[in-house]
C-alpha cells in the first residue's frame, strides 16, 4: 500500500503541474488512476478527483491572480453557470449507472486528447449573438490584452463545462480554455482564467459528491491532494516559460489512450 501511495503522489504531482500549465483540472488522468491503482468505484473516483482539483486549482489560481493574468469578468461569466450546472449534474450521478457515466467520461477525455493534439478540432465554437462588452487588462509581464466579450458565449459554454465536471470529474477546462480563446483572449490568459473557473465549479460539484459519500479513504485523498497542490504550484510558476505545444502533444496522446482503455474495460 505504501508503494502505491508514493506512486500516487508522483502521479498527482505531474498531473497537477500539467493541469496548471494547460488550464485544465486534471481529472482526465486522476479518475482512471484512482480506479485502476486503488480499485475505487467510478463515482467515488469522480468525487475524489473533484476534491483534488479544488485543492490544486486553488494553488494555481492564486499564483495566476498574483501575476495579474486572470480576467475576472470572464471568470465570472463562466463560473456562475458552470457552478450551477456542476451542482445539478453532480446530484444526478446518483441516478445514472456507472456504465453510462464511464462512457461519458471516455467521450470527454477523448475530446480532450483530440483538442490537445489539434487546436482546429474541438467541440467548442464561437457564439456571437446577444450583447457584448469591451475589456482590457495589463498583466504583470507588461502585456496589455483587449477583448470583446459575448455574454451568451460564456453562459452557454460555462454551463457545458460545469455539467461535464459534475458528471465525470474532469474539471471542465477542456471547455473553458477554448471558449475563452474564442472569446478573444490569448492562450496564457485563457489558461489562467480557466483555472479560477475550474476552482469555483469543482468546489460546488465536490460538495455535492461529498454529501453523497463519493470520497476515497483518507490516506489516498491526503497523499493525492498533497502531490497535486505542489505540482500545481510548480506548474503555475513555470507556465509562462514552458513550451506548451510539446506538453499538449504528449498529454493529448496519454489522454486518448486512457479514454480508449476505459472504453475497453466497459465493454469487455
Amino acid at each position: 500500500m505504501n508503494e502505491l501511495l508514493i506512486l500516487a503522489f508522483f502521479i498527482a504531482f505531474l498531473v497537477g503541474a500539467l493541469a496548471a500549465i494547460m488550464g485544465i483540472g486534471g481529472g482526465a488522468i486522476n479518475v482512471p488512476v484512482l480506479i485502476f491503482l486503488f480499485s475505487l468505484d467510478y463515482k467515488i473516483a469522480v468525487g475524489t478527483s473533484l476534491i483534488i482539483i479544488v485543492c490544486s486549482t486553488f494553488t494555481s489560481a492564486l499564483t495566476y491572480i498574483k501575476q495579474n493574468q486572470v480576467f475576472f469578468r470572464v471568470a465570472f461569466y463562466l463560473a456562475i453557470p458552470s457552478l450551477i450546472a456542476s451542482s445539478i449534474c453532480s446530484y444526478l450521478t446518483q441516478f445514472i449507472s456507472t456504465f453510462y457515466l464511464s462512457i461519458l467520461f471516455a467521450f470527454f477525455t477523448f475530446m480532450i486528447g483530440v483538442q490537445m493534439l489539434s487546436s482546429r478540432i474541438g467541440i467548442v465554437f464561437p457564439i456571437t449573438y446577444g450583447p457584448t462588452r469591451e475589456e482590457e487588462k495589463t498583466t504583470s509581464f507588461g502585456v496589455t490584452i483587449r477583448a470583446k466579450l459575448s455574454y451568451l458565449h460564456f453562459l452557454v459554454w460555462g454551463s457545458v463545462s460545469g455539467c461535464a465536471s459534475g458528471l465525470t470529474g474532469i474539471g471542465g477546462g477542456i471547455i473553458n480554455v477554448p471558449a475563452i480563446v474564442l472569446g478573444g483572449l490569448p492562450m496564457h490568459i485563457a489558461v489562467a482564467t480557466s483555472t479560477l473557473v475550474i476552482f469555483c465549479a469543482s468546489s460546488a460539484a465536490a460538495l455535492v459528491h461529498l454529501s453523497l459519500g463519493h470520497i476515497a479513504p483518507t490516506p489516498i485523498l491526503i497523499v493525492y491532494v498533497a502531490g497535486a497542490m505542489i505540482g500545481a504550484l510548480v506548474g503555475a510558476r513555470t507556465a509562462h516559460y514552458v513550451p506548451e505545444k510539446k506538453l499538449r502533444f504528449g498529454f493529448g496522446f496519454i489522454v486518448i489512450a486512457i479514454s480508449l482503455s476505459v472504453l475497453l474495460q466497459v465493454f469487455l
